[in-house]
């Protein structure tokens, strides 16, 4: 089977050119061969080595393996310097290494786990010449290994004393650990397997299907896949999700489910997943979808629905594919506008068809804040906090119901009733201006 050597090319500007490969070479990959998986069965742990205090020996061999340090892109037996920088640099390279692979049942260790131990191992340290003169220049390099023969325990290279850029160093890493998993170079700028803005940021693996190569005017064929290639599919099928990882989850946060709502009500909802979101809208009545605007899911019912019942449900894909969804139901308020009839039992008040207090928030049922009623409105005459609303013009109320200083109340035994529309003073206001009118009757 046909492998090559994966380059990665160092540069100081964020668009990396092309990186030619270096050398075509064939490498025995029998599937049953002893020490070669299939891709599936690879081992789920990634050693990123700094090769402190002393540097690392690498020693020439027409085997690539990490558990003792042979490589065949080696010119010679040789030593990598230690990583260069400090403590805290690489610190924060192997944050952003951690997040990336996070996603995925990937254990990302610093710590060697020895000669027994099944690994994959990206050295990162020294530089492209103390490996092999011939590849000067690379940023990091690694033995393709072809998804048909993936082989455990491969060790690539990233030369971490040529740049500073931890966004480029962190790609780098998980750059060449993704060839050892058997992933080509990809067009698409945000995929680490891609060449293109190395160093501008931090890279995510996408799922999304991907044209294999460098240059846009040369597209290759994928190694692993008959057509593009969708590195984040790839990643999940060979390790698996991460067990921790936290689910994705839908929460329309309004309307509420049971809400009585008017003619085009707002929708919003919030979908919570760690990862990125592939898609995500809202249907009616199970309807066509909506997707999400910019990303913000909201939206608003039309203003000529139907009264009645309905049913909101919210959906969302994040990138691991997990949809998560919720459902509200809704009943939407027949309007009473221009002297329509109001539903059996309903009664017009501010040209819209409102329950009666047997039904929570309805008009007259009892309430502490403005939100809880259907109206919009919590009014008070100072010992009773009731749902209610402004008197319609000519001071009518739907019946049973008297116009009180403009606001609708029950009748009583000639006391006044009075409301205001500022939602954080309306009941305080109301309460003292009860309390005003009762002391000039005394």
């Amino acid at each position: 089977m046909r492998t090559t050597w994966a380059v990665l090319l160092l540069s100081l500007v964020p668009a990396i050119a092309a990186a030619d490969v270096w050398q075509d070479r064939v490498i025995p990959c029998e599937p049953n061969k002893p020490g070669i998986a299939a891709l599936t069965s690879s081992s789920r742990i990634l050693y990123v080595s700094d090769c402190k205090p002393n540097g690392c020996a690498v020693t020439r061999s027409s085997q690539d393996s990490a558990l003792n340090n042979t490589s065949s892109i080696a010119s010679a037996n040789t030593r990598m310097n230690a990583y260069m920088h400090s403590d805290e640099h690489f610190a924060q390279v192997m944050e952003c290494v951690r997040r990336t692979m996070a996603p995925f049942d990937i254990q990302v260790v610093t710590e060697d786990p020895g000669p027994m131990v099944p690994h994959f191992e990206v050295m990162t340290a020294g530089t492209s010449f103390e490996l092999n003169p011939n590849i000067e220049g690379a940023g990091g390099i690694a033995p393709f290994i072809n998804c048909s023969a993936n082989r455990n325990n491969v060790l690539s290279f990233v030369f971490a004393n040529q740049t500073s850029n931890i966004d480029y160093l962190c790609t780098a890493i998980v750059h060449e650990a993704g060839h050892t998993y058997g992933l080509s170079h990809t067009l698409h700028a945000p995929d680490p397997m891609s060449y293109k803005e190395l160093g501008a940021y931090q890279k995510d693996w996408q799922n999304a299907a991907q044209t294999c190569g460098t240059e846009d005017s040369s597209p290759q064929r994928c190694s692993c896949f008959s057509g593009q290639q969708n590195t984040f599919r790839a990643l999940r099928e060979t390790f698996g999700l991460n067990p921790e990882l936290a689910p994705a989850t839908m929460v329309i946060s309004t309307p509420a489910d049971g809400a009585y709502v008017k003619a085009g009500f707002p929708i919003q909802a919030r979908f919570e997943t760690p990862l990125d979101w592939l898609s995500a809208g809202m249907s009616m009545d199970g309807g066509p979808v909506q997707a999400a605007d910019n990303g913000f899911l909201a939206w608003n019912a039309s203003a000529t629905i139907a009264p009645g019942p309905h049913t909101i449900t919210v959906s969302g894909v994040d990138f691991a594919d997990r949809t998560a969804s919720q459902t509200v139901n809704v009943t939407v308020l027949a309007s009473c506008a221009d002297g329509a009839a109001c539903p059996s039992g309903t009664a017009c008040l501010g040209g819209t068809c409102l329950p009666g207090a047997d039904v929570p928030g309805g008009l007259g049922a009892s309430c502490n804040t403005h939100e809880e009623c259907i109206s919009g409105s919590c009014a008070s005459d100072g010992d009773t906090n009731l749902c209610s609303g402004a008197c319609d013009p000519g001071n009518t109320c739907p019946e049973g119901f008297a116009c009180n200083n403009n606001v609708c109340w029950p009748p009583t035994d000639g006391g006044c009733n009075a409301g205001g529309s500022g939602p954080a003073t309306a009941l305080l206001g109301l309460a003292g201006l009860l309390a005003v009118r009762r002391r000039r009757r005394r």
